[in-house]
């Protein structure tokens, strides 16, 4: 079996760099599956300081998420931070 592993550090849905990173490792959490990766890890722990969300409010809202749209239409309803183009995890 192979081992899991979130999506890349170079993904972006929704003009967010890292969302895509780390709602799959906020999902893993949740499901005990995350193996190896640390959530929230440093780059984690700014990426949510900047949209304003703890990482307990974030994995809710990654889990609720059905799809990535969703996901990205709920995460920037949420953050306080509107402008992602210049976040550089």
């Amino acid at each position: 079996m192979e081992e899991w592993k979130p999506r890349g550090r170079d993904v972006v849905i929704g003009g967010v760099p890292w969302l895509a990173r780390i709602a799959d490792k906020a999902r893993a959490k949740a499901d005990g599956t995350i193996g190896d990766y640390i959530y929230p890890c440093p780059i984690d722990q700014r990426f949510l300081a900047e949209a304003g969300l703890s990482a307990e409010d974030f994995m809710n809202l990654a889990t609720s998420a059905k799809t990535d749209d969703e996901l990205v239409t709920a995460f920037l309803e949420k953050s306080k931070r509107k402008d992602w183009s210049s976040f550089q995890p």
